[in-house]
Order: C-alpha cells, then sequence, then structure tokens
C-alpha cells in the first residue's frame, strides 16, 4: 500500500460487488496474512475497515495489494538453525533442545504503535515475536481505547506483545524447553521509564494503571525484560501503519526469506512413484 494514499471513509457503498468483490477478497487477504505473509498484514488490517463501504480508492489499493502479493509470491518465512550442524540429518535431542543451543533461538519480541492513527483516533498496535531466525506470531490491531499520549500507546501495545509472549513461553514449556527472561523491544524510552518504575507522576486512569501494574509485575517477577531498541530497527513498525517503499522493503528482509537472494538454496521435490 502507498504510504501517501489517504483512504476516506465513506457512509455508502460505491462500489457494487457486481464490479468488484470486495470483501471476498479481503478474506483471502486476511488468510494469507495471518498464516504466512506477515508484511501485508497492516495494509490488509487497513483496507479490512472499508469492508461495508468500499470506495474506488479502496478497491485500487486492494487490486494494488494483490499484485504485490503476485509479484512476490516466492517470498516466505523460514527457520533456521544458528548452529554449523549438518543439513538435512534428522537428530531428536532431550527437551526438544539442541545441545548447542546457547539460547540465541529464544524468543524476541517487538512492540510498537501508532498514536491516534485511525479517524477514531485510536492507536494502531503492532507486535511481533521472533524465534529461531523467522517471525513465529504477529499481529496489527487498533487499541480498544484512546490514548492522550506517545507513552500511553506504547504502554498498551507493549501488553498486547507481553500477553503473547507469555503464552508462547508457557508453550513452549509444555514441550519442555524452559525460556529464560523474554526481551521486549521498545523504542519509547517514556514506556520502558514507566513499565520500570522510573516515572512516577503518570496518568491515574483505571485501565492504563491496571495495564501500567501487569508489566511492572512481570518486569519484577523476571518474566520479561524491555530493552531500547532505536526506531530505524524497530520490526513491528510494519505492523503499525502503511511505510514508504526503501523502510518497508528493509523491514521485510528481515522477516521474510527470499530464496532467489540465496545462493545455496535447493528446492526440493518429492513425487510419489504410483
Amino acid at each position: 500500500m502507498l504510504h501517501s494514499t489517504t483512504l476516506p471513509k465513506l457512509k455508502e457503498r460505491e462500489v457494487p460487488d457486481e464490479n468488484f468483490r470486495y470483501l471476498s477478497a479481503i478474506g483471502s487477504l486476511l488468510y494469507l496474512s495471518g498464516c504466512t505473509r506477515p508484511d501485508i498484514a497492516a495494509a490488509t488490517g487497513i483496507l479490512a475497515r472499508h469492508g461495508a463501504t468500499p470506495g474506488e480508492a479502496h478497491v485500487k489499493a486492494v487490486k494494488r495489494l494483490i499484485q504485490y502479493v503476485y509479484r512476490t509470491k516466492h517470498i516466505g518465512i523460514q527457520y533456521k538453525r544458528e548452529s554449523k550442524q549438518e543439513k538435512d540429518v534428522p537428530i531428536i535431542h532431550g527437551q526438544g533442545r539442541h545441545p548447542l543451543d546457547d539460547g540465541t533461538n529464544c524468543m524476541q519480541v517487538f512492540a510498537d504503535s501508532d498514536y491516534a492513527a485511525d479517524d477514531s483516533r485510536r492507536s494502531r498496535q503492532g507486535t511481533l515475536v521472533m524465534m529461531n531466525g523467522g517471525p513465529i506470531a504477529w499481529a496489527s490491531i487498533l487499541g480498544k481505547t484512546i490514548c492522550c499520549s506517545t507513552a500511553e500507546a506504547e504502554v498498551m501495545a507493549a501488553v498486547s506483545a507481553a500477553k503473547e509472549a507469555i503464552h508462547l513461553k508457557l508453550l513452549l514449556g509444555e514441550l519442555g524447553t524452559e525460556h529464560r527472561t523474554i526481551k521486549i523491544m521498545e523504542d519509547n524510552t517514556a514506556c520502558i521509564a514507566q513499565v520500570k518504575g522510573g516515572l512516577r507522576h503518570i496518568r491515574k486512569a483505571k485501565h492504563y494503571s491496571i495495564a501500567l501494574r501487569y508489566l511492572q509485575k512481570l518486569v519484577v517477577n523476571n518474566e520479561v525484560d524491555f530493552e531500547y531498541c532505536e526506531t530505524e530497527r524497530q520490526l513491528a513498525d510494519l505492523f503499525t501503519k502503511s511505510l514508504d517503499e526503501q523502510k518497508f522493503k528493509y523491514f521485510v528482509d528481515r522477516i521474510m526469506y527470499d530464496p532467489s537472494s540465496d545462493p545455496n538454496y535447493v528446492m526440493h521435490c518429492y513425487f510419489n512413484d504410483e
């Protein structure tokens, strides 16, 4: 989606189903964005909010997104080991953990927010969980409340990311992998200061104080830890808004795998002799 495109919120539908099945196209894109194409999650979410009243600009944006998916259908998600173990050797290790794994394959969580991005002035939250070189969970959603500051919007996004990370940590524990303290990458220093108790004079709204107390408790119990990340390296920024081409490609290259740029890529085909 073009970052300079403005999609108006219409009161009535301008493009009938006979001309373009908007909801059908959005449904297909939502399936892709939730399974193997996190790079289109933000654009799909933005377009889905106009499903009841699409206009010419919305249809044009959907067609552009479909063209992007078609031209990049070769890229996907890749998970890889960080050790020098020989490839294609099926080995099972106790507790589901490779003996050479020094913890670098543990989850890394990114959380970001685009303050008051929607016409309703709700902030768009983006979360991304990386593990073994690829994304295992991601989300691009509108916050349920209107935030009064950028820091508050970042805190609410961090809550969503922390909940997802804790759930995945419990899942890994059931699979026999003990996960150390989860690091949440955040690019807002005020958010980090509030979570770690550095700022005392904060907004006393009930929903915000509960969210902040939840994060502070996780930090005290060493369940999660917040680490500052520069905005240019904040991968969750991809899930908060439409970006310019250069920045969009930078983030996509870091979470998606492009076999055309990998000289060691080999396509394995398996056929039934019968």
